[in-house]
């Protein structure tokens, strides 16, 4: 099944082909699409359907979860070590993965940007959180592509929700988009 792209330029005019996601809960896959396509340089013709495949071989899919019911036939979505799985399975090579604990006494959120590049992105992995009687409680999850470095050192990054394109100026792992306060939890680097 196919999905629409989104062609939207970058600060540094750097054109991106944002991939929609197709279901409420394929942010993984839409992701794993978008860096499949850009580690190799061109478009596969299977789309996020077909990256679903790859995905339901092993543990922790979105079509496992949806195949038993779990969330009313929506799914749970894809889990971190799923996504390294089926990159594995891509021929797309994962060169560190790091992670954050928002809710921690420590975060220690820090980017790795010589990593992401041209043709080498990143998955990232947002918690949504919420604020409730002082303390941070997560409230679901989703992921994103850090696509590249931007001159003004912004991370570029590709949301598959609604198609759209953010530059992370710092923020300190923070993500703010949909309505939401996320938190990166994960970094999935394949540079």
């Amino acid at each position: 099944m196919a999905g629409s792209y989104n062609a939207v330029a970058d600060s540094d005019g750097v054109m991106h082909y944002i991939y929609a996601q197709l279901e409420p809960m394929s942010c993984a896959l839409a992701c794993m699409f978008m860096i499949e396509n850009e580690v190799e340089q061109m478009t596969h013709a299977e789309g996020e359907g077909g990256i679903k495949q790859v995905s339901g071989a092993h543990p922790g899919s979105l079509l496992a979860s949806q195949l038993t019911g779990d969330n009313g036939g929506l799914g749970w979505g894809t889990t971190v070590a799923n996504a390294a799985k089926t990159f594995a399975d891509l021929g797309v090579q994962l060169t560190k993965v790091d992670s954050f604990d928002p809710t921690g006494a420590k975060y220690g959120f820090k980017w790795d940007k010589p990593r992401i590049r041209d043709s080498k992105p990143a998955l990232i992995l947002i918690g949504w959180y919420q604020y409730s009687k002082g303390k941070l409680t997560r409230n679901g999850g989703h992921f994103i592509v850090a696509a590249r470095i931007a001159k003004s050192n912004a991370v570029v990054v590709l949301d598959p929700l609604l198609g759209t394109l953010h530059e992370l100026h710092g923020h300190k792992g923070v993500y703010l988009n949909h309505g939401l306060f996320g938190k990166i939890e994960f970094i999935l680097y394949t540079g």
